[in-house]
């Protein structure tokens, strides 16, 4: 898995990060008007440098826009930094375990077999993004926009899809154990080779998706329960 600081690092300087790197939030209107030089410093100077999606979160800031400095100790180089833009197009196989992309806007976004666990993308936009392949586990995608997008493999175990767009959405061999997919729009989504006897469907009109044949399904309310076979389409 690469981690965020080595992407960042890569794209700006051509390098990996060494120790001497790091990132600094940014407000993306601050940034117009403020020194980023002085702002870097006076963050560095008191602590507020991080390493990661994950401590980024943590302290309130997610990936819109953030200082990628290199040289903590000594003369700094810094560049700033359109996170989404960056993880649109390179973000495959990246760390970003318990970011917050709350909101982000990540159409067609590159973040096949990146590490998203826990991870706050309500609200976001990831109409046609790749995600197969990628961790998801316990991520909240409530109210997302993941229609056409691709999950392929990807493991959703207890991920919150809750009123969430999947229309053509791919979900074929996906891991779906404890999924809460209360009131998503699965419309002509592919659900090939899933097990849904354990995820959260109130609401959820199944006979919608594409090809249902010999699914397992349940249509309870509270968790685990014994499955129903679902009809495929005539």
């Amino acid at each position: 898995m690469r981690p965020l600081l080595d992407l960042m690092a890569v794209e700006c300087t051509g390098e990996t990060a060494g120790d001497d790197c790091g990132l600094v939030a940014a407000d993306a209107v601050a940034t117009l008007t403020v020194d980023l030089r002085a702002y870097a410093a006076s963050q560095i100077d008191t602590g507020r440098v991080y390493r990661n999606a994950a401590e980024l979160a943590a302290v309130g800031h997610g990936l819109r826009t953030v200082l990628f400095v290199r040289g903590l100790c000594r003369e700094r180089d810094i560049w700033l930094v359109d996170g989404w833009t960056l993880l649109r197009g390179r973000g495959t196989g990246t760390d970003l375990s318990r970011a917050n992309l709350r909101g982000a806007q990540l159409v067609g976004a590159q973040l096949a077999e990146a590490d998203l666990s826990e991870a706050d993308l309500r609200g976001a936009d990831l109409a046609k993004a790749d995600l197969s392949g990628a961790v998801l586990v316990g991520a909240d995608l409530a109210g997302a926009d993941l229609r056409r997008a691709s999950l392929l493999n990807a493991d959703l175990t207890e991920a919150d899809l809750r009123r969430t767009s999947l229309i053509h959405a791919d979900f074929q061999r996906a891991t779906c154990a404890r999924t809460a997919l209360r009131g998503a729009d699965l419309a002509d989504a592919y659900l090939w080779d899933v097990d849904l006897s354990s995820t959260y469907l109130d609401g959820v009109e199944l006979h919608r998706a594409n090809d249902l044949e010999g699914k397992r399904a349940t249509a309870g309310t509270g968790g685990p329960h014994r499955p129903t076979q679902t009809k495929g389409r005539p």
